[in-house]
């Protein structure tokens, strides 16, 4: 066996098995066959040339399989590697009397750590004006807005909300998904297509009227792209937003005392929140630099499966919101492979700051804690509204308390790691 190390993140294995060390290799490959069933012979009285003939390929991937595993161990061991994904088989020749293989091995890579105390960044300085804490106010006010259903003789005008009932028609006949009851439509919203809504104003409750649309070209349905539309329309009724007043009244309605302390806890309030934000933009900065300040090759394979995660979480949140994937790539003319590469930048750099966090934490010793790890799992059960037991027990049940421990021993590291970083820099 030879082992060669090609980059910071691959090593290559070489090996060749010939003569008496196959020989013996095959033997013992071969004893799990003896018992094969072969017609017209009797179970474990088949020649070894039939098993062989009759086997062969299955044969050589036992032999194959014994040889990497025997040499992965090996070379792992021999030089210390720590392999981070699955082997990629480069070459592999064979004949009776003499096997080649040749495969290589992705490994975390070793590196100097960069600067990583006392590292500068720039931090905001927070102020907040009256005309923020105003502006603030009037999105509470605006919360507070009331739908007030207008006089019958009044017409529908933008910002209204109307409630409608329709059906569409093309051509005379009627349409999938073009009729609908009770629908509450707010005018000026852009929501329905060419001049719906713009034909809807000036109408009184009550009014039953056609009004005449197309259908832009690129529309989703290709039955419906392009063509004119008549849609058959009733006005049930007609909203209108009542502005709120700012009084004692109103601010007791959003759970204040008075309009005075309305206006000195919305401050403290965007104080809070633009200071958590100052913060985290100055953590982020800090970690930032401390990564652009160490050389590490990122691995390939570390790279792939982060893109695999990214994509993944994805999909998950366009399951939330009713849609699959694959029709996520309809609309928006993606695909697949646009994706994975459109993500690859984000992901280099996602794992780069993993493998330096992860080495400041080894360089540091940093360490979490029984207790800690046991006080996040409370706080993580609570999140869910479960008693910690109940959630250690699910996590049980589904076979994950392992890796559970591991990542939440994992982000606990990860987050004293960055508190260091960030104690340790220097503003600006």
């Amino acid at each position: 066996m030879a082992v060669k190390k090609l980059n910071e993140t691959t090593y290559e294995v070489s090996v060749v098995r010939e003569g008496e060390e196959l020989k013996h290799l095959k033997e013992h490959v071969l004893v799990h066959f003896k018992d094969a069933k072969v017609d017209g012979f009797r179970p474990g009285h088949v020649p070894a040339k039939v098993i062989e003939n009759k086997f062969k390929k299955e044969i050589e991937g036992e032999i194959l399989n014994h040889i990497i595993s025997d040499e992965y161990r090996k070379a792992v061991a021999e030089n210390e590697l720590k392999p981070i994904a699955d082997i990629k088989l480069e070459k592999y020749e064979h004949n009776d009397d003499k096997v080649e293989i040749v495969f290589t091995i992705p490994v975390l890579p070793t590196f100097e750590l960069g600067q990583y105390k006392g590292v500068e960044a720039e931090k905001e300085n927070v102020e907040v004006t009256d005309e923020t804490v105003n502006e603030e106010i009037e999105r509470l006010k605006e919360s507070a807005t009331k739908l007030k259903e207008i006089a019958e003789d009044e017409e529908a005008k933008n910002d209204d909300v109307v409630n409608i009932n329709f059906e569409g028609f093309i051509d005379g006949e009627a349409f999938n998904g073009g009729k609908a009851e009770g629908y509450d439509l707010t005018l000026g919203s852009h929501s329905f297509i060419d001049t719906f809504e713009d034909q809807i104003a000036g109408h009184k409750k009550g009014d039953e009227f056609d009004v005449n649309v197309t259908f832009p070209e690129n529309y989703g349905a290709a039955n419906l792209s392009g063509k004119p539309a008549l849609f058959k329309v009733k006005v049930n009724s007609i909203k209108r937003k009542e502005e709120a007043e700012l009084n004692d009244d109103l601010a007791k309605e959003l759970g204040f005392d008075s309009v005075e302390d309305m206006k000195n806890k919305t401050r403290e309030n965007i104080i809070k929140r633009e200071e958590t934000r100052a913060e985290n933009e100055f953590k982020n900065k800090v970690v930032e630099a401390v990564v652009n300040a160490t050389e590490v090759e990122v691995p390939e394979a570390l790279v792939q499966r982060e893109i695999d995660y990214q994509i993944n979480r994805f999909a998950q949140q366009l399951q939330m919101q009713g849609m699959k994937l694959e029709q996520y790539f309809q609309m928006t003319g993606q695909t697949l492979e646009t994706m994975r590469e459109s993500s690859k930048e984000n992901a280099e750099k996602a794992v780069k700051t993993e493998l330096v966090l992860a080495e400041i934490a080894k360089a540091e010793e940093i360490k979490a804690t029984d207790e800690e790890v046991s006080k996040e799992i409370e706080k993580l059960a609570a999140m869910y509204g479960l008693e910690k037991d109940a959630l250690i027990a699910d996590v049980r049940k589904n076979g994950n308390y392992e890796r559970f421990i591991d990542e939440t021993n994992y982000r606990l590291v990860n987050q004293k790691t960055i508190d260091l970083l960030v104690n340790e820099a220097k503003v600006k």
